[in-house]
C-alpha cells in the first residue's frame, strides 16, 4: 500500500517538472454514493486524480491525441489505485479544422485492495474509435481484452487469473454556454473490472468554466445477467466531482 501511494505521489510531484508547452495538466477531486449487492454493499468513496494530455488549440480541442493519467480512490474498506494512457495516430483517416476520425490505442492497469480479504490486479489493453465534430460532439468506442490476477487472503495460493473481453461506447455534447452532457455504456469503469458482461450504464451533467474548471455529476447503474435470464440491477452508483485544468 505505501508503494502505491508513493508511485501516485511521484507521479504527481514529477508532473510539475515535465510539463511542457504542448502539454495540458489537470488535477481531478471527487466523492460519491455506491451501492451493491456484492462484497461492498454501501460506501462512499472519495477520489483524486492527475493527469496530462495533448493542449490542442484548434476547435476539437477536447480531444487531445494523448492522455496519461493515474487515479485513486478509498473507503474506509477499498482501495484502488488505475493508471490509464491512451494514444492516437495524427492524421489517420480524415482530420480538419472542424472534425477528427481516427483510431488509437489505450493501456490500463488497475489494482485493488478489499481490507482483509483480498487484493486484485487488472490489466487491459484496447483498440479505441473516435469522432470529433466541430467542438461539440465526442464520440468513442473501445474493444479489447484484458487479464485479471487475484489473490484471496483465505486461499492458500500465491494468484489465481482469468482472460476476460471488455468493449464501451461514450458520447459527449458540448454546448456555447459551457454546459456538456454525457452518456455511456462500459464493460468496465475506472475502479471495476468484472469478469462476466454487465454493462454498466451512465448518464451526467457538467459545466466548463472558461478558467479551467470543470464540475460534473453523474448517475450510473449496472445491470446483471442482461443477456441469459431475468436481468436486474446490481448496482447504483452517484458522482460529483471537480476538474481544473492548468
Amino acid at each position: 500500500m505505501k508503494r502505491i501511494f508513493l508511485l501516485f505521489g511521484l507521479i504527481f510531484s514529477c508532473g510539475f517538472c515535465f510539463a511542457f508547452p504542448c502539454v495540458t495538466q489537470f488535477v481531478e477531486a471527487g466523492t460519491g454514493y455506491i451501492a451493491a449487492k456484492n462484497v461492498e454493499r454501501e460506501f462512499n468513496p472519495f477520489n483524486f486524480t492527475y493527469g496530462i494530455a495533448e493542449k490542442n488549440e484548434s476547435c476539437v480541442n477536447f480531444s487531445p491525441n494523448f492522455k496519461v493519467f493515474a487515479s485513486v480512490q478509498f473507503s474506509d474498506k477499498i482501495f484502488d489505485f488505475t493508471t490509464l494512457g491512451n494514444y492516437f495516430i495524427p492524421r489517420l483517416g480524415q482530420e480538419t479544422d472542424s472534425q477528427k476520425i481516427g483510431f488509437g490505442a489505450e493501456l490500463v492497469y488497475h489494482f485493488q485492495r478489499y481490507y482483509d480479504l483480498y487484493s486484485e490486479h487488472d490489466i487491459y489493453l484496447e483498440g479505441v474509435f473516435r469522432l470529433a465534430l466541430k467542438n461539440r460532439l465526442l464520440f468513442l468506442a473501445n474493444l479489447g481484452s484484458g487479464l485479471k490476477f487475484a489473490r484471496i487472503d483465505a486461499v492458500d495460493r500465491d494468484f489465481l487469473w482469468d482472460f476476460s473481453l471488455s468493449g464501451s461506447v461514450a458520447l459527449n455534447y458540448y454546448f456555447d454556454c459551457g454546459a456538456e452532457i454525457f452518456g455511456s455504456i462500459v464493460s468496465h469503469g475506472v475502479y471495476r473490472y468484472p469478469l462476466a458482461f454487465t454493462p454498466l450504464y451512465s448518464l451526467g451533467f457538467a459545466w466548463n468554466f472558461r478558467n479551467g474548471l470543470r464540475v460534473s455529476s453523474g448517475f450510473g447503474l449496472r445491470l446483471r445477467d442482461q443477456f441469459v435470464v431475468a436481468p436486474y440491477i446490481d448496482r447504483y452508483e452517484w458522482n460529483l466531482k471537480a476538474r481544473f485544468s492548468f
